[in-house]
């Protein structure tokens, strides 16, 4: 009989599975289709997208303003480079040294001489930039930076269905294609942010902000978010990350793990705290063995890490309380949200 909750996880192919904290722990709430694809590292964040319309980059306008679609004469077809994602459903087009008021990106479905052109864009280099609307069918098309080598996609908290993720590079320019397709096509007028890592190890948000983060002890990469209201950490593995929103109390606590089939759980929590905080103690639910916690600074905060393991045929090790001690030398205890 399949094990419903692992049917559930947003996560790589078996045997070894990263996992998000709340899917495992409530059931899930997405699933993505097995294909062989790269699948979208997907979290819940306190931002709100704007709505997707024809092709209007989404969000807060990252990457310039959408143009309307077609031809333009003035740039030469020779310096074209086009790139098609999802097996040739889609493709973009850069067209390098396009004039100022002519788009510089182009967005097609399918691909090849029988493409259907949709819109065109201009976009930066140096950002995320992403767009939906008429023709897309559930589907958001974009560029990246060239450098960028992971991406977690962030949606607004209750976002239904998976996301699948697609990229191509877009050889000669500074730019790579991205795709993201919707398991519930309306669910694109929830996307909210996309969180991107290079080969230096620095995170950045769509907008190109350059974001704190540092590396946990299995050299993860945890990040900050605060102007999206969320946190999350990069997998050094590349096999994706998790993020979730900041809470409302003075830390936020978040878990990621792996589960091998017929394996016991190997879990990790990351705990945001005031900057200055010390003497951190974290207490556990469903967890046969956990180790020492490790503090590291942010500059305006502090990061806790710490690793627990559980059988496997439980529900998982779990941070149930958070306790620090403040600058002042005053003790702080909270439960975990």
């Amino acid at each position: 009989m399949s094990d419903p909750i692992l049917e559930l996880l947003a996560a790589p192919p078996s045997p070894a599975m990263s996992v998000d904290e709340d899917a495992v722990h409530t059931g899930g709430r997405r699933r993505l289709r097995r294909r062989n694809l790269r699948r979208a590292g997907v979290g819940a964040g306190a931002a709100v997208a704007a709505a997707a319309i024809a092709f209007t980059t989404l969000g807060s306008g990252l990457g310039g303003e959408a143009l309307p679609a077609g031809p333009s004469t003035s740039v030469d077809a020779g310096r074209r480079v086009s790139a098609a994602l999802f097996d040739g459903d889609w493709s973009v087009e850069v067209r390098p040294g396009a004039p100022a008021d002519q788009p510089n990106v182009m967005f097609y479905k399918g691909s090849g001489t029988s493409r259907q052109q949709l819109a065109g864009s201009s976009a930066d280099a140096t950002v995320v930039s992403m767009g939906t609307g008429t023709g897309a069918d559930g589907v958001m098309l974009g560029t990246a930076p060239a450098d960028a080598e992971q991406f977690l996609t962030v949606t607004r908290d209750g976002t239904t269905g998976g996301v699948e993720q697609d990229t191509k590079p877009l050889p000669g320019t500074d730019y790579q294609a991205i795709a993201l397709r919707f398991e519930v096509p309306a669910q694109t007028e929830n996307y909210v942010d996309t969180f991107w890592t290079n080969a230096v190890d620095e995170v950045r948000s769509a907008r190109g902000e350059l974001l704190p983060s540092v590396p946990t002890n299995d050299g993860d990469r945890f990040f900050l978010a605060r102007e999206a209201g969320t946190m999350g950490v990069f997998m050094a593995d590349g096999s994706g990350g998790s993020t979730r929103p900041l809470t409302t109390g003075e830390s936020t606590t978040m878990g990621y793990g792996q589960k091998p089939d017929g394996g016991a759980w190997s879990w990790s929590s990351v705990t945001l705290l005031p900057e200055g905080a010390r003497d951190v103690r974290l207490e556990w639910a469903n967890a046969s063995r956990t180790t020492d916690v490790t503090v590291r600074s942010l500059g305006t905060a502090e990061v806790a890490f710490a690793k627990a393991s559980g059988p496997g045929a439980g529900s998982g090790p779990i941070v149930t309380t958070v306790s620090w001690t403040d600058t002042a030398g005053t003790r702080h205890t909270e439960a975990v949200e």
